[in-house]
């Protein structure tokens, strides 16, 4: 392995371990109208799909999670651009 690629690993890393942090940062209590919110900004077939699975089996799904903490004003981009540094929050916020 050579030291690009090994930095490229630390990068992934601290980035990673900042989202981490971000999704475990507030108390996630997603209350049904919350849900029903989240689920009517989906598209199928990922809206039929999660609205069967209801709250309960939807509390671990990512994108639910993020959705509830955004719509609390905990934006995470905000939070990783606080908490990366320069480089590594233009890493992350890339398109690529």
């Amino acid at each position: 392995m050579n030291e690009e690629s090994s930095i490229d690993l630390n990068r992934l890393e601290r980035i990673g371990k900042t989202a981490i942090a971000y999704y475990n940062q507030a108390p996630f209590n997603p209350s049904h109208s919350d849900f029903i919110q989240w689920i009517e900004s989906l598209r199928e077939p990922m809206k039929s799909d999660f609205q069967k699975q209801g709250l309960d089996k939807c509390k671990g799904i990512l994108n639910f999670k993020r959705f509830i903490l955004e719509l609390k004003d905990y934006g995470m981009t905000d939070y990783m651009r606080d908490n990366l540094s320069k480089e590594d929050f233009e890493f992350w916020n890339s398109p690529e």
